[in-house]
């Protein structure tokens, strides 16, 4: 479907100045070609009084003022004072462009001089220079207010593809052209803000694979050092560290799998109770914090959703953990109901709420709004992020609140199945 636009009607207002600038050329060239330059009155006029000077007689006059008719067209009509004709031609005209008048020794002559022949008409093919001149300023012009716009926007193209990020078109212009530009840095500014975050993943993965691996080797090198009693000692802290090596490959696999297969993510569906699903949660996060209160209302009823039920679990848990770490010692409650066709589960924690500056880092890979980096408090960075592709890849969302003092409400949306007939 098209659509009109500026850079439409530009293009219709040179179009429209072209046809008025060749009409105003046609039309002084048709002008020019009318006018014909006027008879040079005052050669006529002694050319007419040597005539009738010289002429001896009435029928001598006539006689000459005949043969200068039959020469050159002029025709003469002398008159005496009461206006009556003495000699010339019968036809002469006494009115109208190139007549003119002059004295002679009786009264009057009319004296009518008809315009010199026209040259050749010139007018067409002045008219079809006229056309290809315009034709040609037009297009030069037109080209070089296009070419302009698209050489900046190719040249910036070649530098954002030769890996410079901050490449820009840097046009503002009023038209689709302009358009085209802006979104053209947009783009760039995404893909330099998708690199730049690929880059700190990896140096960021990195890290965290460092660390205990380095503790993995300590405990290695002082249970060879040392004897089997320390060897079995260094067990239980190589398990943790293995573990914890396991969590985040899995977190980051997990991750990147569900980001490359957006558009036909990779779960196992299943027919499942929500109530059961939101029980089994608060069994799991009673088993893993035994120390946290957890306060548990359950307002699925019978209805029931199709997930896959590893995801969704493992999405619930990050979300436990997370209010569980940062909550403090109050408690943590878990609110779940099934209303208007979706499935909405709130988590809840009383902890000291994320600060406004953090709120937009939330689902940064690797970032922790406590800044310590400690593993009891600030986990791996990846929970919040890998839960809301989790969501996403159900059509679901994922929608964080928090208020500084008061704690932080997490809150999870999936569609209900649909009842079976």
């Amino acid at each position: 479907m098209f659509h009109g636009g500026r850079l439409v009607l530009r293009i219709y207002g040179i179009g429209l100045a072209q046809i008025a600038a060749l009409a105003a050329t046609l039309a002084i060239a048709r002008e020019a070609g009318r006018r014909s330059p006027p008879p040079h009155a005052a050669q006529t006029r002694f050319l007419v009084e040597e005539i009738v000077s010289h002429a001896s007689g009435r029928d001598a006059l006539q006689a000459r003022l005949d043969e200068l008719e039959r020469r050159t067209g002029i025709e003469v009509v002398l008159e005496d004072g009461s206006g009556n004709r003495v000699a010339g031609s019968a036809s002469a005209r006494r009115h109208g462009p190139g007549t003119f008048t002059t004295r002679w020794a009786s009264g009057t002559a009319w004296i009518f001089a008809p315009p010199p022949p026209r040259p050749p008409n010139a007018t067409p093919l002045f008219a079809i220079a006229a056309v290809l001149v315009l034709v040609g300023i037009s297009a030069v012009l037109t080209a070089s207010w296009l070419a302009r716009p698209l050489a900046a926007l190719s040249a910036a193209a070649r530098e954002l593809g030769a890996g410079k990020l901050w490449a820009r078109a840097k046009l503002r212009r009023g038209d689709e052209l302009g358009d085209v530009a802006i979104a053209f840095d947009e783009m760039a500014e995404r893909i330099e803000h998708l690199v730049r975050g690929q880059r700190e993943l990896l140096a960021n993965v990195s890290h965290e694979l460092r660390t205990p691996l380095a503790r993995i080797r300590v405990a290695l090198d002082l249970a060879a050092e040392g004897s089997a009693q320390d060897a079995a000692a260094q067990l239980s802290g190589i398990a943790g560290d293995l573990a914890e090596l396991e969590r985040l490959t899995d977190d980051i696999l997990t991750s990147a799998r569900l980001e490359l297969s957006s558009a036909q993510p990779p779960l196992r569906l299943q027919r499942t109770p929500a109530a059961e699903m939101v029980e089994e949660a608060a069994l799991r996060f009673r088993s893993s914090h035994p120390g946290t209160a957890l306060r548990v209302e359950n307002g699925c009823g019978g209805a029931q959703i199709e997930v896959d039920g590893m995801m969704l679990r493992r999405a619930l848990d990050n979300l436990l953990s997370n209010a569980a770490k940062h909550g403090g010692a109050a408690e943590v409650e878990l609110i779940a109901s099934a209303a208007g066709g979706l499935l909405t589960i709130e988590v809840r924690d009383h902890g000291p709420g994320i600060a406004p500056e953090d709120m937009e880092h939330l689902f940064t890979p690797f970032f922790r709004g406590d800044r310590s980096r400690a593993r009891q408090t600030g986990g791996l960075g990846l929970g919040l992020l890998l839960t809301r592709r989790i969501l996403e890849a159900h059509r679901g969302t994922l929608e964080i609140e928090s208020k500084l003092g008061h704690g932080t409400t997490a809150r999870i949306q999936v569609p209900l199945a649909a009842l079976a007939p």
